[in-house]
């Protein structure tokens, strides 16, 4: 077989033209005939050509593969990046902005594209020695991994090392149970509850399971008391209205309780007067009700004169949102579906209300089960 010679035309021509023969001055012909010496060459060629793409930074196509080099940039100019880009509510925005200060901290000026799962892990490891949970460890990496998951779209890196950290090196959290209060105590608590803004509040929180920050965003304009229905168009959170948690606005059915309550509010606080006021407006009557003023100046306080602790019977914190978790609670132990509480709640799946009160679901566990009587025949 016939091997090329060294001749000045470049290789790649001489492979283009494997079976025909090349006439040069001096009149001789030389041939190159493909086989195991080729094959070396084009992946020499290839090889060649991916690096001189590395060097320009673009994009071309080599043999039918589209070839891209990310380029250089530090996680601390993408992660400010990628928080000024999101298009998520400020509140939302804002709990990231804990995660991204913890990274950069761990590795701001490293290249996106260099980073991996080691580092990932040191991470992890230095957010656990300045005491972090594993639940809020878990939450950092779930912000992380979206930061960098958006790197890979835009091409800034090859793969997001936070999904390929091995599984035995994530945190585990341990799922809390919902902090709720005990019957007995409700009456103690609302006795010392003196306020009557701060009372009425907590009662519908309570009686409704709405959130605070949908309580403390309502109108009169939402509320439809001859129907007995609130629409939940938006919330009061972080200092920001906004539309509700999960984008779910939804309207909440009321109980003859809370259509009584409401009515004498409106009555006695004036508010009800002009359709847009806020049906809990702060101290000025028109502002937004400031949640630490609620909790700090009423609920906290109350809860120490009728001797309520703040750590409940689940080993959790009792806050505002416990009024939230007692109204599951009662709910489901007098028999509501789980489906319904979802939706109530507006909670973003059902996975989510199972996994929070599905253990207080035993009633009606018991009462689908006892349809089963009578059902065989033998």
């Amino acid at each position: 077989m016939i091997r090329a010679s060294q001749t000045g035309h470049s290789r790649l021509r001489a492979l283009d033209r494997a079976t025909a023969g090349c006439t040069y001055a001096d009149g001789r012909i030389r041939y190159v005939v493909l086989g195991e010496w080729a094959a070396q060459e084009r992946a020499a060629e290839h090889e060649r050509r991916q690096a001189e793409i590395a060097d320009r930074g673009v994009a071309v196509e080599v043999e039918g593969v589209d070839s891209r080099a990310q380029p250089n940039i530090q996680f601390s100019e993408w992660a400010d990046r990628w928080l000024d880009s999101l298009e998520r509510k400020p509140s939302t925005v804002g709990s990231y902005r804990s995660t991204i200060a913890h990274a950069k901290r761990a590795f701001g000026r490293q290249q996106v594209r260099r980073l991996g799962p080691a580092d990932i892990a040191g991470f992890n490891n230095a957010l656990r020695e300045r005491g972090c949970s594993p639940s809020t460890r878990a939450k950092h990496l779930r912000v992380l991994g979206a930061c960098l998951q958006a790197a890979v779209s835009y091409r800034y890196s090859e793969s997001n090392p936070v999904r390929e950290l091995p599984p035995a090196h994530r945190p585990r959290p341990e799922r809390k149970e919902a902090a709720y209060f005990e019957n007995e105590e409700l009456p103690r608590l609302f006795a010392h509850l003196e306020d009557a803004r701060s009372r009425t509040l907590c009662l519908v929180a309570l009686k409704t399971g709405m959130r605070q920050g949908e309580l403390l965003g309502l109108r009169w304009s939402d509320v439809d008391l001859e129907q007995a229905v609130v629409r939940v168009r938006r919330s009061y959170t972080g200092g920001t209205l906004s539309t509700p948690k999960n984008r779910e606005r939804r309207d909440v059915d009321l109980i003859s309780d809370v259509v009584e309550l409401l009515t004498g509010w409106r009555r006695v606080s004036g508010s009800g007067s002009l359709r847009e006021s806020l049906v809990f407006p702060g101290d000025d009557g028109l502002a937004f009700l400031t949640p630490s003023v609620l909790l700090r100046r009423q609920l906290y306080p109350a809860m120490v004169r009728a001797s309520i602790p703040r750590v409940g019977p689940t080993h959790e914190k009792r806050t505002f949102h416990s009024f939230r978790h007692t109204f599951a609670k009662r709910a489901l132990e007098r028999g509501a579906q789980i489906t319904w509480l979802s939706r109530h709640l507006g909670h973003s799946s059902l996975k989510v209300t199972t996994d929070i009160y599905g253990h207080w679901e035993r009633a009606e566990r018991k009462l689908q089960a006892s349809k089963m009587e009578g059902a065989f025949p033998v």
